[in-house]
C-alpha cells in the first residue's frame, strides 16, 4: 500500500526521488509499517544508535540484503527514514521531521522491544560489527 501510494504521487508530478513528508504520515501508515517484525527490529537497533549502515543492519539481523534494503526503502518513502550515502555506504536514520506523536510511538514500541530476546541477540550483533561512518554522523 505504501509503495503503491509512492508511485501515485509520482504520477500526480513529484519528481521520482521524491518521498512522502515526514510531517505527512499518518496513523494508518504509521502502524501498517509497525506490523511488520523486520521493521520493527530495524526502528527498534535505530533507536540506540543515531544512524545505522545497511550492511551492519543485514549482519545484526541476520537477513538477505535485498529483504533488508526493501524494508528500509518502505520506510524511507513513507517519509519515516532519511538516508545518506558515504563513500560506499548507504546510512540510514529517522527524517528529522517524523512528528513527535509518531516518534513517541516508536519509542514506546522500542522500550517493548528491549525485553525481546531478538532485540537482545541483534543488539549484541550490531555492537560486534565494525563501524562503516556512523560515527561521523552530520
Amino acid at each position: 500500500m505504501i509503495a503503491i501510494a509512492a508511485s501515485d504521487a509520482r504520477r500526480a508530478g513529484e519528481s521520482s526521488g521524491a518521498c512522502a513528508s515526514a510531517a505527512a504520515i499518518g496513523t494508518g501508515s504509521l502502524f501498517e509499517l509497525l506490523c511488520d517484525s523486520t521493521r520493527r527490529r530495524i526502528l527498534a537497533l535505530l533507536l540506540e544508535h543515531r544512524e545505522i549502515c545497511v550492511c551492519r543492519l543485514v549482519g545484526a539481523l541476520e537477513l538477505q540484503q535485498p529483504k533488508v534494503s526493501r524494508h528500509l526503502a518502505a520506510m524511507r518513502e513513507a517519509g519515516l527514514l532519511v538516508s545518506r550515502r558515504k563513500g560506499t555506504w548507504i546510512l540510514y536514520r529517522f527524517d528529522p521531521q517524523v512528528p513527535g506523536w509518531a516518534m513517541r510511538v516508536i519509542a514506546m514500541m522500542g522500550e517493548g522491544a528491549r525485553g525481546e530476546p531478538d532485540h537482545a541477540t541483534d543488539s549484541e550483533r550490531l555492537s560486534r560489527l565494525a563501524l562503516c561512518g556512523e560515527n561521523e554522523f552530520r
